[in-house]
């Protein structure tokens, strides 16, 4: 459900954001507005599962609207899911409406030209009709937009900023989105969703630190059964000897690594070593388990 999603988070977050120029607050209404099921003097309304987005719609309404206007709020429930619907509801109040705002035959990128104001009316558009995969499955940001030129328009708009967008046809809806995880990091924080950008990065740097304990957790298995493949080797080597030639047939030096080894057939070489308390090192070691098996490997010749 959407309140469980990263979605929700992500428009929790805008909604909290407080603008100190009226500006900003025009820019996100006009985001809202232009992308929501209607901006046209038919239809001006939002049908979403958010609560925050409709909450943050009808105050935009109240506020750009004429204040004899009326707005119309629902709640209704639609396959287990709760849906709101907000809008105006006399045509007189969304002609009224679209005078105040910049037509959407207007190119987006020259409607809007701060950084900041752009980030406040994407903010807007990715209330009304964005999502975003938790990046703790994927890397997703996408705007569902119901018309192509709209699609159009709000794909040219990113590129001029974050290029790398892309934009496809899908179930109904032109889809433009991003799968980088930087440039959905860079998205967000231009959105205002500062909180959600460094979620995104902390849940990669998480994963970096998974994947490198699960690389050294593979090494060190691999070392492991390296290890116990040799020592396992060397006693079936060893145990053959003494079973062909008898240990006393063995020159001394070898003795007592023959007999250490098939006491403790699971010690690594430095192990092993360690057991002749300083005696023998590990390549001592190593050189008389090399010519145990070289006596081994002629036996299996012969």
């Amino acid at each position: 459900m959407e309140h469980a999603s990263f979605t929700s988070t992500v428009k929790v977050e805008l909604c909290a954001r407080q603008f100190s120029k009226a500006e900003m607050r025009q820019a996100q209404a006009y985001g809202m507005f232009a992308f929501a099921q209607g901006y046209s003097p038919d239809k001006i309304q939002l049908s979403t599962e958010s609560a925050h987005a409709a909450r943050a719609y009808s105050e935009h309404l109240t506020a750009f609207a004429p204040q004899s206007a009326v707005v119309e709020q629902t709640e209704k429930k639609v396959r287990g899911r709760t849906l709101y619907e907000v809008g105006l509801i006399r045509e007189s109040d969304r002609i009224d409406l679209l005078a105040l705002l910049p037509r959407l035959e207007c190119e987006l990128a020259a409607s809007l030209t701060g950084q900041e104001e752009r980030g406040a009316f994407l903010a807007g558009v990715f209330l009304v009709c964005g999502n975003i995969t938790n990046p703790e499955k994927g890397y997703h940001i996408e705007f569902a937009v119901r018309e192509k030129p709209l699609a159009d328009g709000l794909h040219e708009l990113l590129e001029g900023f974050l290029p790398g967008a892309s934009l496809s046809h899908r179930r109904g809806h032109w889809v433009v989105y991003y799968k980088d995880k930087g440039q959905i990091q860079d998205l967000l924080a231009l959105m205002g969703a500062g909180r959600a950008s460094l979620a995104v990065i902390e849940v990669e740097m998480l994963k970096e630190v998974r994947n490198q304990a699960m690389r050294l957790t593979n090494a060190e298995t691999a070392n492991i059964d390296k290890t116990i493949r040799a020592a396992g080797q060397r006693v079936e080597d060893i145990k053959l000897l003494l079973d062909k030639l008898g240990l006393m047939a063995l020159p001394e030096e070898l003795r007592e690594v023959a007999l250490t080894r098939l006491e403790h057939p699971e010690l690594s070489l430095r192990e092993l070593a360690e057991t002749f308390q300083g005696r023998l090192s590990r390549a001592a070691v190593h050189r008389r388990l090399e010519k145990l098996s070289k006596l081994a490997e002629e036996i299996r010749g012969s």
